[in-house]
């Protein structure tokens, strides 16, 4: 049976060595104003400024997993909690608070878009970003299995397959993959902002 093409960002699983995933988050700080949305499940980086952003090139080295913000809205004076930062918006207070899962053992769910064979499994890849969907705020990012190979500058290593049996079709393309992050800010060897 073919797999869903159907992208939804990176979503957590459990913890290297398969211990129990407590899904903790660590609040960060978007920047008021800032002309990027950020999805839930959206991969994303630390800036020079202290804010976060999307992670969607490259080179970006990960911090974690968007899963939420906290704002107070221009208009009413409420606070406002919702899964996926809308672009240009902007806080009373100046303060929007970001929710990432951040821990670099743990590890996410995604699908590889692509080609796909068990012999990809401790492969490394890169992300294919597109924006998410605002309609429900989650996230489209995905890795690209199209970058499967062994470089120690790609985003992602490749554990297994999610078991998921809706996407777990090797014999065709956007498998769900179990991934762990290869570029993250606080793991070993990588520098700082």
């Amino acid at each position: 049976m073919a797999n869903q093409a159907n992208a939804y960002g990176f979503r957590p699983v459990r913890m290297s060595g398969s211990g129990p995933s407590t899904n903790g988050q660590t609040q960060y700080l978007i920047a008021n104003g800032s002309g990027t949305a950020i999805f839930q499940g959206d991969p994303v980086q630390m800036t020079a400024n202290g804010v976060i952003n999307v992670a969607n090139g490259v080179s970006d080295v990960v911090v974690g997993v968007f899963n939420g913000c906290e704002y107070v809205d221009v208009n009413t004076r409420k606070p406002v909690f919702t899964n996926y930062f809308p672009a240009n918006t902007s806080s009373y207070d100046g303060i929007i608070k970001a929710f990432v899962i951040d821990d670099p053992n743990q590890l996410f769910e995604v699908q590889a878009v692509g080609a796909f064979a068990n012999t990809d499994i401790g492969a490394t890849a890169n992300l294919v970003y597109t924006a998410g969907l605002t309609h429900s705020g989650t996230s489209q990012a995905a890795v690209n299995a199209e970058t499967f190979g062994n470089s120690a500058n790609n985003s992602v290593k490749i554990i297994g397959l999610t078991g998921d049996p809706e996407n777990q079709d090797t014999s065709s393309n956007n498998c769900s993959v179990v991934i762990k992050w290869n570029k993250h800010l606080y793991s070993a060897n990588t520098a700082g902002i």
